[in-house]
């Protein structure tokens, strides 16, 4: 069927038919209509040539930008806070659903009702009965229209409102829909995860459609465009009609793991829940830019939160560019230009810079909050502060091995402190090998670390000269291990003598035997042979596991080496002595 012969398709219903079902929103003489055909997936497509024209209409349509605002659910209903201002203001009713922003609106429902409020000051605008919940909205400035939860005859339906309350037009839907958006009375409505209907809210007929090769689901406005999306984002301008070949302005997350899989957006056409949930405070957020060449993300940057950890990430490579710690649990937010907004579960909304993570500022809705949205359409806040610290500082001041339900995004941070050239991260990865609350798979990931690392010298001396003492309160031995690999490949004979000692220190497990052995093997001088004799004579006739027997041999080349005549002559005598471990005596010889 041609897009064309679809516009034919539509049932208009009689005022009559409001008498027939009162429960329904649609006031008489409102248009309302069944849709059927508009959502056939038998529709051929027209090479993108009824979207556009639909964008050559728009493209000199000025798109308003929306409210600065946050709103949050509390026990009494919602609160709001401007954030540029700071004001606040509350609005008592029932919330059966999250609330929605949607330009300068705010669209929610609940005790039987759906309800708009201005998005500034709270302000009711209208109301209507409803049957159903919330689960999408969108607005132009003058009308809003709702996308409400499927009734049992139905798989969504669409109400739209202009600004006096009265319903222009209701429509009901036999596939699923996601969020819709409208630009100059013209609804944008996803469907099946694919599709985008442009749908005429005067007229009442669909005059276009779009084919997305991206999982899309939403259709909102930002910046002043239109956008459609849900995994990645396509822009509604000059291209759309190149969206069926995947070519037109689109934009996606770089591929990187990050803890807890944060998406940045949630599936359209889902009532949101009135709690936040483990999406909300793991999540991603990012603004589309449009350039000459497409499409970007605003300052090269995109956000994730992982419940009280918030990052910025370069936008190509997913490159950690700084992170911070917050006072509670991020629940929701927005990107804005320059920026990202965060609100906590405190209420408290906070603002920081897209560079290098510095603060903002900082907003409150005035008392802690269910659910958080957000949106920062127009909003321009910069850093109030200088420049500040450097990743490696940041990601060590965020690490805090006492919140144990954060080793996930902990380990993440100790791998990006790992990939720090600056000696601050070889003290802060020996500070935290040597915490003795520092979780098991941190020490492990720190050590791992610690191994590979070709910088901080000093830091790694200070360290082997600390040892386990109870007592003195160092209750941890240092990672000789590591320290052992990296001072070894940095040729870093001052170790020496640090590690000699450490050999026979019975705080050590056997793997750090080893490694300092091996190292040493390297390193040591003759001022070393006398504690490298000590080990070789209680070691050689006693060693138990592979660990020891490769520390006895290292040691055994050691005092080869150094040792002159007499070292050779002590490890002779001992690969033919029989009390010698059989497993040494081979490899002793061959010395």
């Amino acid at each position: 069927m041609s897009a064309g012969r679809q516009l034919g398709s539509f049932a208009w219903r009689s005022r009559a038919w409001c008498w027939l079902a009162p429960g329904l929103l649609i006031a008489c003489g409102a248009g309302q209509t069944r849709i059927g055909d508009v959502f056939n997936t038998e529709w051929q497509n027209d090479g993108g040539k009824s979207i556009r024209a639909v964008q050559s209409k728009l493209a000199n349509q000025a798109i308003p930008k929306g409210a600065d605002v946050a709103v949050g659910i509390v026990d009494k209903g919602l609160v709001g806070v401007a954030l540029d201002s700071g004001k606040t203001w509350a609005f008592s009713h029932a919330i059966d659903a999250r609330p929605l922003i949607a330009g300068d609106v705010v669209v929610a429902t609940g005790g039987g009702e759906m309800f708009a409020l201005e998005a500034e000051t709270g302000r009711k605008l209208w109301s209507r009965p409803t049957p159903g919940q919330i689960r999408g909205a969108g607005d132009d400035g003058k009308t809003t229209l709702v996308s409400l939860e499927p009734s049992s005859h139905s798989a969504g339906m669409l109400v739209a409102v202009s600004r006096d309350g009265t319903v222009v037009r209701q429509l009901e839907a036999n596939v699923p829909i996601g969020s819709p958006a409208i630009v100059a009375n013209l609804a944008f409505i996803p469907w099946q995860n694919q599709y985008v209907t442009v749908y005429d809210l005067t007229s009442g007929d669909e005059i276009a459609r779009a084919i997305l090769r991206h999982q899309t689901s939403q259709a909102f406005l930002a910046g002043g465009s239109l956008y459609f999306g849900e995994v990645g984002v396509t822009r509604f301008d000059d291209r759309i009609g190149d969206a069926a070949r995947d070519e037109a302005s689109k934009v996606s997350l770089p591929v990187r793991e990050l803890p807890g899989k944060p998406r940045w957006m949630r599936a359209g056409g889902v009532v949101g829940k009135t709690t936040s949930d483990a999406f909300d405070a793991i999540r991603a957020y990012a603004l589309p830019e449009p350039t000459a060449g497409g499409l970007r993300l605003d300052g090269e940057r995109y956000y994730a939160t992982y419940y009280r950890i918030a990052a910025g990430l370069n936008d190509v490579t997913g490159e950690l560019a700084w992170v911070r710690r917050l006072e509670d649990d991020a629940i929701g937010g927005a990107a804005y230009d320059g920026g990202v907004a965060l609100c906590q579960r405190s209420g408290k909304v906070s603002f920081f810079d897209a560079s290098m993570g510095a603060t903002a500022g900082q907003v409150s809705l005035g008392q802690p909050v269910r659910v958080c949205v957000v949106q920062a359409d127009s909003l321009s806040r910069r850093a109030e502060a200088a420049r500040p610290e450097p990743l490696v500082e940041q990601i060590s001041q965020v690490i805090d091995v006492t919140q144990t339900e954060m080793v996930m995004m902990h380990a993440f941070l100790l791998r990006e402190l790992i990939s720090q050239e600056s000696p601050k991260a070889t003290q802060r990865l020996i500070e935290l090998a040597t915490d003795a609350r520092t979780p098991l798979e941190l020490r492990t990931v720190a050590r791992t670390g610690l191994a590979s690392r070709r910088n901080g010298a000093e830091y790694m001396l200070a360290a082997l000269e600390k040892r386990y003492d109870f007592l003195a309160g160092e209750l941890m031995p240092p990672p000789v291990g590591p320290l052992s690999d990296a001072l070894a490949e940095m040729k870093e004979t001052r170790a020496a003598p640090l590690l000699a000692e450490h050999l026979n220190d019975p705080a050590n497990d056997t793997d750090d035997v080893k490694r300092a052995a091996m190292a040493l093997e390297k390193l040591a001088t003759p001022a070393e042979l006398e504690q490298l004799e000590t080990f070789f004579a209680l070691y050689r006739a006693t060693a138990h596991n592979d660990d020891l027997i490769a520390a006895v041999v290292a040691v055994g080349k050691a005092i080869v080496r150094v040792g002159g005549d007499a070292g050779r002559e002590l490890v002779r005598q001992a690969a033919y002595d029989p009390l010698t471990v059989p497993l040494l005596q081979e490899p002793l010889k061959q010395l």
